[in-house]
């Protein structure tokens, strides 16, 4: 990673579970992602999507890379999620998301949005991707990039 500002680095501290409801959440995306204002879908994922807080850093930071440079940040409010709330599918699938603090030792602010299906962690570690409903995949996306707003604009040059 390119010159890390001091304040990125873990330095010994330990993941904070705590977000506000109205903590800006930042996810980078390429620009071939964005069309005038409008952030394509593609540009958010489930599960374990990554983010960085905040409340911990900076959107630039996400570009620090040479291979992001010149790409976009977005971000959304962790009320956008909406976080421990269950959402229910086809009116029988609960659906938790949680925005978890999941810090790296050169990455303090690294975040990822959990998913949850009936209390068990949908996630590719886990091998249990069958559990992500398409449907609700779709439409939680489209959820998040509705709610999402520019931060960065990506700029043009080498992708």
């Amino acid at each position: 990673m390119a010159n890390v500002p001091p304040d990125m680095m873990a330095n010994g501290r330990q993941p904070d579970p705590h977000f506000d409801e109205t903590e800006q959440l930042y996810r980078r995306f390429s620009r071939d992602c964005l069309d005038g204002e409008e952030i394509a879908i593609a540009a958010v994922e489930l599960p374990d999507m990554s983010v960085i807080r905040q409340k911990y850093g900076s959107p630039e930071w996400l570009l620090l890379e040479d291979e992001f440079a010149n790409w976009g940040v977005l971000y959304f409010l962790v009320r956008d999620i909406p976080p421990k709330q269950a959402i229910w599918h086809d009116g029988v699938i609960r659906f938790v998301l949680e925005p978890t603090h999941v810090p790296f030792k050169h990455n303090y602010p690294h975040a990822e949005v959990w998913l949850f299906r009936d209390n068990m962690r949908v996630c590719r570690e886990k091998s249990n991707l069958d559990l992500l409903d398409p449907d609700f995949h779709l439409r939680w996306r489209e959820c998040i990039v509705f709610a999402s707003k520019v931060a960065v604009h990506p700029t043009q040059g080498k992708e």
